[in-house]
């Protein structure tokens, strides 16, 4: 599907200006969710260590659950 883009820019750039009442310059948003994927592949990748040192076969919630407040306190900025 060529020129959609991944998520309508002006919706997001609102839902942040509502819960925090400042203004959002231009390319914030794009940092927001360049930040949001670094997340999530940090937090995948420590789970997959978990899973292993679990001895699990694969990635679970249970996996996922032990490492969030790690990750989370590690994106908080």
């Amino acid at each position: 599907m060529p020129g959609q883009k991944l998520y309508p820019r002006a919706t997001v750039k609102k839902i942040v200006k509502a819960h925090s009442n400042c203004n959002v310059s231009k390319n914030a948003d794009v940092m927001m969710f360049l930040d949001y994927m670094l997340f999530m592949q940090n937090l995948m990748k420590e789970a997959a260590i978990e899973a292993k040192k679990g001895g699990e076969r694969g990635i679970t919630a249970r996996s996922v659950r032990k490492v969030t407040a790690d990750s989370l306190a590690r994106f908080r900025g």
